[in-house]
This record gives structure tokens, C-alpha cells and sequence, in this order.
């Protein structure tokens, strides 16, 4: 899966990676203004709880839509 994460400066959503492979504690910034977004870590962390409250969401709605029927 690919995640394009929006920088909070431009609102641009290309990265730059300081190597192919990227490890945890490498900073990733913007491409087009250098705006630093975090540690690749923090940043993977971020999207981990996001798409938990996803789930989550998900979850509930399916079980609010059974109690209808």
C-alpha cells in the first residue's frame, strides 16, 4: 500500500527519502519546499494509529447499521 501523507507547509504530497530503504530514524521532508515532517519511525507510527480510527469507524458503522435491520 502507498501513502501519500499531505506536507503541512504546501500541502504537496511527494517525499524525500534519504536513501531507497529508508530506516527509522531518517528524516523525510517535503520535495518541494524541504519542510521537515518527522522521523520515517514517527511518520509510520502516525499512519498506524490513523488507520486504526479507520478500522475503528469502520467497525462501528458496520455494527450501527446491524441494529437497524
Amino acid at each position: 500500500m502507498q501513502v501519500e501523507i499531505p506536507c503541512p507547509k504546501c500541502g504537496k504530497t511527494r517525499m524525500n527519502f534519504p536513501r531507497p530503504q529508508p530506516l527509522d530514524n531518517d528524516i523525510i521532508s517535503c520535495y518541494s519546499c524541504n519542510f521537515e515532517l518527522g522521523t520515517y519511525g514517527s511518520v509510520k507510527a502516525k499512519m498506524a494509529r490513523f488507520m486504526e480510527r479507520m478500522r475503528q469507524a469502520a467497525v462501528t458503522q458496520t455494527q450501527a447499521a446491524k441494529k437497524k435491520q
